[in-house]
Parts: C-alpha cells; structure tokens; sequence
C-alpha cells in the first residue's frame, strides 16, 4: 500500500463518504449486448455478492437488466443464467427466419388481415423475441417475474427500461421501484409502472429494423434514439456510483484514421455509422461531461455546488472492435441478413452486422471476449466495487441531478 493510498483511507476515516448506493447500466447494440453477460459472468465469479440495487438497460441492454432484476439468487446465479439463455439464443429466436427470397417477397408483397399496406412496419418481425422474453422473463401475465420479490426483499432498489415514444418524440424512462420520484427534463420523462416484456421489447425494437410496440396509446421503439444523457436514468434512481458496460471499441488514433473502404461509402458503412451514433456514441459523450463537472466542483466549496452530488463511473469496454469480429462471419449469414449485406457491400467493420448478428458462434465469441476483457481489469473492478472513496479525476465523474450543466 502507498503512502497516498494510506492517506486516502485515513482522511475517510475522519470524514467518511455517504453510504455507497451502486447502480449498474447496461447499454445497447443488438447482438453485441452478448458481451456483457461474459463480462458480468466474470463479474458473478469474482464477486458473488455484490449487488447492484439500481438496475438501468438500453435497448439490448434492457434484455440484460430485466435478466438480472427477475431471477433470484446471487450475482453468480443469475450472471450463470444470463450466460446460458445467450448461448441457447439464435436468429430463429429474434426474428423471423426465413430464406432471402421469401424474405423479400413476403416484405414487398403480403398482405394481412392486421397490415392493409404491401409493406410491413419494419424489416424483421420480432414476434419470435416476444415469445423467447416470455420463456424467460415472464410469469406468464406478460409482466416480469420476480421484480416485486427482490424489491420487498430489499435486494433491489429500482430497475428501469429506457424507451424512445415515436408518438411524441420522447425518451421514457419506465421504472418499477419503491420510493421512486419521477422527473422530467427536456424531451425526457419517466413514469413508475410495473414492467413487462412490452416495455423490453419497445427498448430494444431498433428503428426500422425491428416494429415498434404499443404501450397504452402510444408506439415506443429503441430508448438509445434520443438519449443524449444515458448516465441520467441511474443518477436520479440515487446511485453514486455506476457501472457501466459498453459495447463500444474506443479506437486509437491510428485505428480511427484507417479508411473502412475504397471509393464511394457503401450503404452499410453508413448506416453502421447512424447506428453507432444512436446506441454507443452517447455514453462517451456522457462521461466526458462528468469528468468536467467533477473538475468544476473540485474547485467549489460543497454550499456552491447547486444541487451538483459526486457519482464515480467506471466504464468497461471491449479490447477489440466487435464490429470488425462481426467481418469474420459475413460469409456465413443466411436468409434477410445475407441480402442486407448484399445490398450494404462490404466493409472491414460491418457494424450493423454486429447489431444483428445472432449466431451462436459469434454470440459465443463476444461473451468469451467479454469475460477475458473483466478479468484483465479484475484488479481495477475490485478497486471500484469495494472502495467508496471518489479515485483520481481521471476515473472519477460526477453528475448532477438538478443544476445546470449535464442533461440527467
């Protein structure tokens, strides 16, 4: 232990922090939300009581949370559980399956009693997903199972699906808590519910590619749309400290210039581009602001931080680009995937591929990478989970919950 370190640990014991409350966000991306359950398999196995009473998911991540907040037993038993329904998953079991030709010809020319277009209201139907989520998460009403138990237990505090309302543009926050007040900010609202698996499918239902669902009188797609502050959710259910997995690469420099094509950009590169923008570009965004916020308030005695509270963040993140890993099985995707990348061309990192690639070999790889990338960083984890004290500014953030400054 170094001097600093023993510093540390004195100066709290005279002036010991609040109590921790950990909150734990999961973030989106389609197939890639297979990577956090390697990780937090790790994480099951490393740390077999830690609890996370906060619980927020986005769009694929939502899958991920309502996992965790409906199956009983310790972080070991469900991060085992999670694992295992990934690894049963396949496309069949997402969305429709079917050859590239029927494909196209059921999209441009069935018709249905439910649908008087020629077109259908997305590219996949994901009644398939429905009836998985139901399998797993429900207890048959549609409503998802054990969340009341482990809320009157204590165990958990809060969980919360993040929605995007197409009817108002809206991001909606569903939560099902005890003592839970509701906000609003700027195009962003929550209401307290009793979640179901429409509130799931909605968070995960990507624009375009997968239907929307109805809630009440409204329609919701994917929550990452609009959301410009996915640190937020967490921060006003009381966490002051979050964990957050993202699916995103951070490039370096070098990576970052390397051209994806030759010539003219092909419609994948492009639309994997929009989706990168929509589901995994905001959470950096997010933490940056933090990091500021936090060296403002270093230099602020704590009567003139404006309602400002300290929330140290730890992001994991993948060690390889699962886009580029998504490259590797482009050969091998049959039926409405095979034609998407007919028509996208090919690049060296198909992203979109990577949102929507449910193949059991690809979905083993990422949980796999997943958990090797938690181990290499078990010494940083545990540093985080098990030490209250805010670390360096480099690692640690803060957010507001009312003041100026950050959108939470």
């Amino acid at each position: 232990m170094g001097l600093t370190d023993v510093v540390r640990r004195v100066t709290r014991a005279f002036n010991p922090l609040e109590p921790v409350n950990m909150g734990l966000l999961l973030s989106g991306g389609g197939a890639r939300a297979s990577y956090q359950a390697g990780v937090l398999k790790y994480l099951g196995e490393a740390f077999p009581t830690m609890r996370f009473p906060i619980l927020t998911g986005v769009s694929a991540g939502a899958i991920n949370a309502a996992h965790l907040g409906t199956h009983s037993g310790d972080l070991k038993e469900c991060t085992e559980r999670l694992v295992d329904s990934w690894l049963e998953i396949s496309p069949g079991d997402v969305y429709q399956s079917e050859s590239s030709i029927s494909w196209a010809k059921n999209y441009l020319f069935k018709r249905s009693r439910d649908e008087p277009d020629i077109t259908r209201r997305a590219f996949l139907e994901t009644s398939p997903l429905r009836d998985y989520l139901m399998r797993k998460l429900s207890d048959g009403t549609g409503r998802l199972a054990g969340v009341e138990t482990r809320l009157a237990s204590g165990f958990l505090q809060a969980l919360a699906i993040v929605t995007t309302n197409y009817t108002t543009g809206q991001t909606v926050t569903w939560v099902q808590g005890s003592d839970i007040e509701r906000w609003e900010r700027p195009n962003r609202v929550s209401f307290n519910t009793s979640l179901t698996i429409d509130h799931v499918m909605a968070s995960t239902a990507l624009p375009l590619i997968f239907p929307a669902i109805q809630i009440g009188d409204a329609y919701y797609g994917d929550g990452g749309i609009r959301l410009a502050a996915p640190l937020a959710p967490a921060v006003h259910l009381g966490a002051n400290k979050v964990l957050a997995i993202s699916t995103r690469y951070a490039r370096s420099r070098a990576e970052a210039d390397e051209p994806q094509f030759v010539g003219y950009p092909p419609l994948g590169q492009i639309f994997g581009l929009l989706m990168n923008s929509i589901f995994l570009d905001a959470l950096d965004q997010d933490a940056l602001m933090m990091d500021r916020i936090n060296a403002l308030l270093d230099e602020l005695p704590r009567r003139k931080r404006l309602g400002l509270r300290p929330v140290e963040l730890l992001v994991l993140r993948p060690s390889v680009d699962l886009g580029r890993l998504a490259s590797e099985f482009e050969t091998t995707v049959t039926g409405p995937l095979a034609l998407f990348s007919r028509l996208f061309g090919r690049s060296k990192s198909p992203d979109w591929l990577s949102m929507l690639l449910f193949e059991n070999q690809y979905v083993t790889r990422l949980i796999e990478v997943g958990y090797t990338d938690a181990r290499e960083q078990h010494d940083r984890i545990e540093g985080f989970l098990e030490d209250s004290e805010l670390p360096p500014r480099s690692e640690a953030h803060l957010a507001e919950l009312d003041g100026p400054g950050h959108n939470s």
